[in-house]
């Protein structure tokens, strides 16, 4: 079988020679333009095979991208919502701090007034005690009036 394989081989190289020795120099310039062709064929079939490669995994990354981008927008609306709430909280935070700061006030000036009032009422308990000592020391002195020339 090999050497029958063999025989044809032989024959079609030898069929070949003759192609080209009756056709000489133009055919073997044309066969040459021919092989140029084929391989600027295969150069581009695999140019477009790559560029396909590509454009799918393009395809592919764009997909990722758009679900990538509405998930953040998702995540960006509900950040969004929760920072409000928390800017509300903390204007109720700040009004609720303003209250008491006003409060603390209120009570810092009352207790300035209290102090005031006290000092006041002492001052005024200092002069009745006074009084009273003078008076009682008074009336000692009617009650032993004796004692006092003694």
């Amino acid at each position: 079988m090999q050497s029958r394989s063999g025989t044809i081989e032989e024959a079609i190289k030898a069929l070949e020679k003759k192609i080209l020795d009756i056709g000489g120099s133009r055919l073997l310039a044309q066969k040459s333009k021919v092989d140029g062709l084929k391989l600027h064929i295969n150069l581009a079939n695999d140019e477009i095979t790559k560029a396909e490669v590509a454009k799918a995994k393009a395809e592919k990354d764009s997909v990722k991208l758009q679900n990538s981008i509405a998930g953040n927008r998702q995540a960006l609306t509900e950040i969004e919502a929760e920072l409000e709430k928390l800017n509300e909280s903390l204007q109720e935070v700040k009004d609720y701090v303003a209250d008491i700061r006003a409060k603390v006030e209120a009570a810092q000036a009352e207790v300035e007034n209290s102090k005031d009032d006290l000092e006041n009422l002492k001052i005024e308990l200092d002069e009745k005690t006074e009084e009273i000592q003078a008076f009682r020391a008074k009336e000692v002195q009617r009650s032993h009036p004796l004692t006092v020339f003694c």
